[in-house]
């Protein structure tokens, strides 16, 4: 391994190779958008509302990116009908919004066309760790490729009970590099962020290492890549800081002094991200939208039997890996991976509402352990002609989940499309030149009414709704004519929908003091 703080070099055969690997991996990821595209399933009865994995928090960027594209850089929730104040939050979104006004493009188009550039980014971070690590390319593109397109077996759970339950590998898509470039712009520049931290860190704490940070030798990298990562899942800092200060204390004890230059690095890390964590926690205790949307966003880590199934094979490969850094503690790489998976699992189980999100880049460590076993320990049971031959049949085990979620894509869902007569109402409400009024509508359909037409909703999202649960159940209530009630008025509704999504829900005899106006095929849209 490396030892010393020299530039890494990675050849241009290299990069060749993970740009292609990676360009392959967009492109399976995408897919299920071909499918939409070709198959016909937008057709004339569906419309395809723009997101497929995990559409309704994709709905919510699209929210935030129509409130950058009216040209604000603060973001209000419009999955919800209460008035509050703007908020400096998820920044990404409303910056892309202003991109897309600038290149006059659709938003939905541009965080499709960012997810692409988001995912190679953080292909290319990857290998770049990996090279820090190691100077043979054989260890880094083993660890790219676990570390790349590495799951669990969610699917052999899914097989065995028919319900995933929240297997990570099912549900937690920021522990994983590939799903994370399913769903979002964020998860893999967090990802990309997190694998560039760690190969600055890796190389701080190596034996000899005695350079102080400077602009040249990984500290204005690491003081930069702090600082997005505190804007884009500043929680990756919490496990990530407590590894690098452990390492730090554990460090003095052995030494018996303060080792400043280690404090130094520690501080490049954590300062940049001060500033943020303090707004952070100014705006959840006294911004009431805030508060309520956090007692709301409850992210609970699985059981650490289901987040092992979660890990599944690339788990199993890496435990020698983990018994030998655990028994040897070297200071070559295996402490810092060693103390942050730890680090990771103790912050994934603090009584905390967002204990999962602690989990986010877990993959990263579980896939240098796994390198490390299959060079130092699992190789040696296998005959060299027979290594490669291991790793064909290795690779489409820890890619099974993948392939069941990319097939989960390909049918029509209430949810990622909705009735082609909804956009019909949506573009009347844009018409109509208002923005900000409240819209009553079922679930699904309110879902993608901020992205689409930028007016708020009644309830529209688990988390981004305030005292969601009560007001889901009025809207049930309401359409299924079981408690007409004061909805309308307590929320200040402007708009009623009334369409399949709807009807679904109940006989919709709330309507009748209604008025129509507005009308196409199956949608008709009220006002009191």
């Amino acid at each position: 391994m490396q030892s010393t703080r020299d530039s890494v070099h990675i050849t241009p055969t290299e990069w060749r190779w993970v740009i292609l690997i990676a360009s392959a991996l967009v492109i399976l990821a995408f897919i299920p958008f071909l499918w939409v595209g070709f198959s016909g399933a937008s057709n004339n009865q569906w419309q395809f509302m723009g997101v497929l994995n995990n559409y309704i928090d994709g709905a919510t960027y699209l929210s935030k990116m129509t409130q950058g594209y009216e040209g604000s850089w603060l973001i209000h929730f419009r999955h919800t009908s209460e008035p509050h104040n703007a908020m400096f939050i998820q920044l990404i979104y409303p910056l892309l919004g202003q991109l897309a006004r600038i290149v006059t493009i659709p938003p939905i188009a541009l965080f499709h066309a960012s997810r692409v550039v988001a995912s190679l980014i953080m292909y290319m971070a990857i290998y770049h760790l990996a090279a820090t690590i190691w100077p043979r390319r054989r260890s880094r593109r083993i660890f790219f490729i676990v570390a790349a397109i590495g799951s669990g077996l969610g699917w052999l759970l899914i097989i065995l009970t028919g319900d995933p339950g929240r297997v990570p590998d099912l549900v937690i898509p920021e522990m994983f590099p590939f799903y994370s470039s399913l769903v979002n712009v964020h998860f893999p520049l967090t990802l990309a962020c997190l694998a560039l931290i760690t190969s600055v860190m890796i190389v701080t704490f190596r034996p000899g290492s005695t350079d102080d940070p400077a602009m040249n030798n990984g500290g204005l990298l690491l003081g930069i890549s702090s600082f997005f990562l505190s804007l884009l899942y500043p929680q990756a800092l919490v496990p990530f800081g407590l590894a690098a200060i452990g390492l730090v204390v554990l460090r003095t004890i052995r030494y018996r002094r303060i080792n400043m230059c280690d404090v130094r690095w520690l501080l490049v890390l954590i300062l940049p991200a001060v500033p943020l964590a303090a707004y952070y926690y100014a705006i959840v205790n006294y911004n009431f939208a805030a508060a309520e949307w956090n007692r709301q966003n409850v992210t609970p880590s699985p059981s650490l039997i289901i987040l092992a199934v979660g890990l599944g094979v690339p788990l199993l490969m890496a435990l020698p890996g983990i018994w030998r850094s655990i028994r040897r503690f070297e200071p070559d790489g295996d402490q810092f991976m060693l103390v942050w998976l730890v680090a990771m699992l103790v912050a994934m189980y603090l009584p905390t509402n967002t204990q999962r999100r602690f989990g986010v880049g877990m993959m990263i460590p579980i896939a240098y352990f796994a390198t490390r076993s299959l060079e130092g320990f699992w190789f040696n049971f296998v005959n060299r002609q027979w290594r490669y031959r291991l790793m064909i049949v290795v690779v489409p085990t820890i890619t099974m989940t993948y392939v069941l979620i990319l097939l989960g894509n390909l049918t029509v869902n209430s949810g990622p499309f909705l009735q082609r007569d909804y956009v019909a109402a949506f573009q009347w409400l844009k018409d109509q030149g208002n923005t900000d009024e409240v819209i009553l509508a079922a679930p699904d359909v309110s879902v993608w009414i901020p992205g689409w037409t930028g007016e708020r909703v009644v309830y529209g999202h688990p988390f981004e709704t305030l005292y969601a649960a009560t007001k889901q159940q009025q809207v049930q209530d309401w359409y299924s004519g079981a408690d007409c009630g004061q909805v309308i008025e307590q929320y200040d509704v402007r708009y009623v929908f009334v369409g399949p999504q709807e009807q679904s829900l109940g006989t919709t005899t709330c309507t009748d003091g209604l008025h129509p106006v507005f009308t196409y095929n199956s949608v008709t849209v009220y006002a009191p």
